[in-house]
Order: structure tokens, then C-alpha cells, then sequence
């Protein structure tokens, strides 16, 4: 069988190198092969025709290329008065390396970016997750005196939406789906407005929530007494729930008397140093309470040791200096207060309540979370594994293999932690997403590339 040649932009790789690069043909004086320009000889000018290589495993520094000639060329085929290239041939580099030519993108050649890594940056696309993220964070915040409930103007607003922030977490953790067609606040500052503060459904079950902060209390309002009949009638009326079945389930279940109606109170004594956390009362169709004063105890769920110091990290970056600056700045306040913006989360919002609400999709959610890691985990395992085989030893591409596994999981982590940090204090929801992929990304390419470099330094 005759030999191929090798064509203009055909990935190329070094055995002592760390990344794979594609050649440019220079040398053809506009000749062609079946239409394709093809490698001569000539074709072997560092910078020009072959980039570099990224680290090199000989000299432990960047690939500095000194190449020496093509072995394998065809003696009787020119182009430009230069012999071609065949497919097999290597590039002989006095360094001591040998790069060869690969018709495809060669495995492991995402940018050095490990795949676990791109699972932990991708993570941050469970938009339901970046929710709870925001929201727990502002709670933990609040529960820490890092932020205060009364802004210096005297504003009340953050009570209300530190309440529903509550409400939101404790039933997302019994599995309760949130059916609201208004995005879920992601803002302590968000100005009060009348509405339905939560509506959820499990099971076939339908619930209607009201957030109370301290010693506030059910109000009689123009629609009747909140959480009434009548009162969750014209929120139904007016557009309060995302999809029509969702709302044809609870306008049935508000007039048959099925409908859960409770009132979530948050610190409801607001006197003194000690928090009650956060308690439910029940109500009946007239929005009258249905017990004498008697609450039901709720809690979120505690957090681990490992998530304390988490969440305290968490804390720290975005109560520093800069990030403050970053949240308060002129640019931030717009971005947040744009229709683009605006926009952008309630796409985001409608987006994750139909995949939660649709039985297919609603197991890629989840996949979308932790399952993109698991997968990042089995691929960067195979390629270790496969660079094990190809070598018989721990050598220097199962080394760079490990290293970029391990480094690319550490950055992305990282990198999305910060990103998410700075993205969130731009504008919560949706900079909350880009800023966490983002930061993932870029994390876990710098850790890739520095887990090869420090495993190949140590072994």
C-alpha cells in the first residue's frame, strides 16, 4: 500500500512535549496535492511551521524546538524543489524529541483541561443550583452579622426578602417544586412587591407559602385576607404560576379546600440575641390560623464541618473589599437593574422549572449537577490508564496525565469558587452561572498545566 502525505494543518505531537500543536505549510509556492497543500521538508521552521509544544519533559522548561530533519520523505515527489513529507515520518529535534503526525485531534489534547475539571465548572449550568447557591449564601451572611437587615436609610425590605430566601431553601430541601412564574429572589436589596412569596407542589400535593419576618403578620388586603381563597383566586388570576397544568392543579385544589396554605415566619420573636429560626403556622381557606399560636418547628439542614469552612470561605471572598467594591459599583448596579439582565434569569428560571417539571429531562437536571464529575473522573482515569499501558512504567505521560488531572479538579474547583463569587456580586443568577463556568474553565486549565509541571518535578 502506497504512503500518504501530510496536509496543511494536521495535528502534530512531541514525545517529550506537553500539548499538541498543527503545521502550517509555508513552503508550497501555492502547489497542491488533490487540492490540499502538503508538508515538504522545508516545513519545519519553529514558530513558523510548528509551533510549540508546551512544557518539555527533557529540559523541564518550555519547548524551545531545534529541529533536524524530517526522516521520512519521498525522494522522487517535490514541491517548490522540496521533497514531500510522508505520514509516518518524524520531525527530529535535538532536544531529543520525536513529533510525529496525527490526522485527529490527539486524545488528551483539550487544551490540557481535565476533564474532572470541566465537570466542576460545568456544574455551575444547574441553574436550580446556582439558586440555592446565592441564597444560601445571603443567608449564612445574615445569620453572621455580615449583613445587616436595616440598611442605613432605615429600608425593611431585606426582612421580607431574607424571609422568603428561607422559605425557598427549607422547601427546596424537602423536594418541594417551586411553581412561581416570578424568579425566586436572589437579592436582599429586591423592593418589597404583592405576590404569592412561595408555591410549591410534591407529589400531586399543592402548598401556598407566606414569608413573615419578627413579629409581622397576616394582613387583610383590597383582595381579600392573604392566603384566602379569594386572595390566592386573583394571584391565580393574575399569572402567579408558571405553567397552566401547574395552575389548573392548584386553582382545584384552592377551591375543593386541599390547597396547604402556611405562613413561614423567620425569627418571629426579633427580640433580643436569640434566633428562632425559621417556623411554619397553618392557615385555612378564610386565612385564618388554624391553630391557638402553636408553631411548627422547621429546619434546614444542618451543614457538614467540611461545608462550614466552605461557606465561611465563601463568605470571606465576597464581604472583601474588592468584591464589595465590584457589587456596589455603578457598573454592577446596572448591569442588575437592565432588562437584559432581567431577561436573562427568567429564561434561565422558566428553563429549569421545565426540565424539573418534565420526567424526562428532570434525571439530566440532576446529571447536570455531580453527574458531569463522575464522568470527568472515569475519562481522566482512562487516559491515565492508557498512558500507563502505552509506556509500561509511571513515565513521563502518565505523569502529566495524573498532574493534569489532579491540578485541572483543583483550578476548575477554584476557579468556579471565585468566578461564581465575582459573577454573583455583578448581577446574582445569571453572572452567578457565567461567572462560576467561567472561572471554572479558565482554573482548570492554569491547574492542569501546574499539576504536570509539579507531578513530573516530584516524580
Amino acid at each position: 500500500m502506497s504512503k500518504k502525505y501530510i496536509p496543511d494543518k494536521s495535528w502534530l505531537t512531541c514525545d517529550k512535549g506537553q500539548s499538541p500543536t498543527q503545521i502550517a505549510v509555508t513552503h508550497d509556492n501555492n502547489s497542491k496535492i488533490y487540492g490540499e497543500k502538503m508538508v515538504s521538508e522545508a516545513d519545519m521552521i519553529p514558530g513558523e511551521n510548528v509551533k510549540p509544544f508546551g512544557r518539555c519533559s527533557v529540559t523541564g522548561g518550555p519547548c524551545k524546538l531545534d529541529p533536524i530533519y524530517w526522516d521520512k520523505c519521498n525522494q522522487g515527489v517535490k514541491v517548490n524543489g522540496y521533497k514531500l513529507v510522508f505520514e509516518d515520518a518524524n520531525l527530529l529535534c535535538k532536544q531529543g524529541g520525536k513529533v510525529k503526525v496525527d490526522f485527529s485531534i490527539p486524545n488528551g489534547s483539550f487544551f490540557d483541561f481535565g476533564f474532572t475539571g470541566f465537570g466542576i465548572a460545568a456544574q455551575w449550568l444547574n441553574y436550580k443550583g446556582a439558586i440555592d447557591y446565592v441564597q444560601r449564601g445571603v443567608i449564612y451572611d445574615v445569620e453572621n452579622g455580615k449583613v445587616e437587615l436595616t440598611t442605613p436609610t432605615g429600608n425593611q425590605a431585606r426582612k421580607g426578602n431574607y424571609g422568603e430566601m428561607n422559605d425557598n431553601v427549607y422547601h427546596r430541601e424537602q423536594n418541594w417544586r417551586d411553581v412561581r412564574s416570578e424568579h425566586p429572589v436572589v437579592n436582599i436589596d429586591k423592593p418589597t412587591a404583592s405576590g404569592i412569596d412561595g408555591a410549591y407542589e410534591k407529589n400531586g400535593t399543592t402548598r401556598v407559602t407566606d414569608g413573615k419576618y419578627g413579629t409581622a403578620r397576616i394582613a387583610d388586603t383590597q383582595n381579600g385576607r392573604e392566603l384566602s381563597r379569594r386572595w390566592v383566586e386573583n394571584h391565580l388570576d393574575n399569572g402567579a404560576i408558571a405553567s397552566s397544568s401547574d395552575e389548573a392543579a392548584m386553582r382545584a385544589a384552592n377551591q375543593n379546600g386541599t390547597l396547604e396554605r402556611e405562613v413561614i415566619y423567620t425569627d418571629k420573636n426579633e427580640k433580643g440575641t436569640i434566633r428562632d429560626g425559621i417556623s411554619s403556622e397553618t392557615h385555612d381557606t378564610d386565612g385564618r390560623k388554624t391553630t391557638r399560636g402553636q408553631f411548627e418547628e422547621l429546619e434546614i439542614k444542618p451543614r457538614t464541618r467540611a461545608g462550614q469552612m466552605i461557606d465561611g470561605a465563601r463568605s470571606s471572598l465576597r464581604n472583601s473589599s474588592p468584591v464589595q467594591a465590584l457589587a456596589n459599583s455603578n457598573m454592577s448596579k446596572g448591569i442588575r437593574e437592565s432588562a437584559a439582565a432581567t431577561k436573562a434569569n427568567n429564561a434561565l428560571w422558566k428553563g429549569a422549572q421545565f426540565m424539573e417539571s418534565t420526567p424526562a429531562l428532570k434525571t439530566t437536571g440532576k446529571v447536570v449537577g455531580r453527574g458531569f464529575i463522575v464522568v470527568g473522573i472515569a475519562i481522566d482515569a482512562f487516559s491515565i490508564a492508557s498512558a500507563y499501558n502505552e509506556e509500561g512504567e509511571f513515565g513521563d505521560k502518565t505523569q502529566q496525565a495524573t498532574g493534569s488531572a489532579i491540578g485541572g479538579a483543583a483550578g476548575a474547583w477554584a476557579g468556579a469558587e471565585i468566578g461564581a463569587v465575582i459573577g454573583t456580586a455583578i448581577c446574582p443568577g445569571v453572572g452567578t452561572v457565567v461567572g462560576g463556568i467561567v472561572g471554572g474553565v479558565i482554573g482548570g486549565i492554569v491547574g492542569s498545566g501546574a499539576g504536570a509541571k509539579l507531578v513530573d518535578w516530584l516524580f
